[in-house]
C-alpha cells in the first residue's frame, strides 16, 4: 500500500495499529458494498409485502409498513404472512453481526499487531476472532472505520495519530 499512500501515518487502538488513509482501500469497499446489498435485499423483500398488504387493505404502505412492525396489534395479518417474514428475519442481520463483518473484514485489510519488536498485519483475522473482542474494542474499530468511509471528525475533534516505522 506504499505505492498508492506514501509514508503512513497510524491511528492507534490498542493492541492495534491502523494505516490511515482518509478513505476506504477496493477490498473494502467490496466488502462493505456486499454487506450492504444483502441487507437492502431484505428491506425490498419487506417492501414487496407491504405493498401486498397495502393493496389488500387499501391502505398507503407506510401504514401497511408500521402494521408489519407492530406483533402486539397485528398478529393475525403477521400470521398471513410468517413465511416470508420468517425468511426475512433469517436472512438479515441485527446491527451488531454487521458491525462485526465490517469489523473482521477491517482487521483483514489493515489491522497491525506488534509481535516482539516488529509490526505485523492479521491478514488472517476470522470472525471468530472478532467475536471475542471486547464490545468497546469492537466499538472503537467500527467507529475508525467510519471516520475512514465517511470523514474524519473536525479538527477540534479529530483523535491523534501516530508515525509509522
Amino acid at each position: 500500500s506504499k505505492i498508492f499512500f506514501g509514508q503512513k501515518e497510524y491511528y492507534d487502538i490498542k493492541p492495534f495499529r491502523f494505516p490511515i488513509y482518509k478513505d476506504l482501500v477496493a477490498g473494502e469497499i467490496e466488502g462493505i458494498e456486499d454487506l450492504a446489498r444483502k441487507q437492502a435485499k431484505n428491506t425490498y423483500a419487506l417492501l414487496k409485502i407491504a405493498k401486498n398488504v397495502a393493496e389488500r387493505k387499501e391502505i398507503p404502505i407506510q401504514e401497511a409498513l408500521d402494521a408489519l412492525s407492530d406483533v402486539n396489534e397485528n398478529q393475525e395479518l403477521l400470521y398471513d404472512y410468517v413465511d416470508e417474514l420468517a425468511e426475512i428475519q433469517t436472512q438479515g442481520q441485527s446491527v451488531s453481526e454487521q458491525k462485526i463483518l465490517t469489523v473482521s473484514l477491517f482487521m483483514r485489510y489493515r489491522a497491525e499487531l506488534k509481535e516482539k519488536s516488529k509490526w505485523i498485519q492479521l491478514t488472517d483475522w476470522e470472525l471468530e476472532d472478532t467475536r471475542e473482542m471486547p464490545s468497546r474494542l469492537l466499538d472503537e474499530i467500527y467507529e475508525f472505520v467510519e471516520w475512514e468511509r465517511n470523514g474524519w471528525p473536525t479538527e477540534d475533534e479529530e483523535p491523534e495519530a501516530s508515525e509509522g516505522n
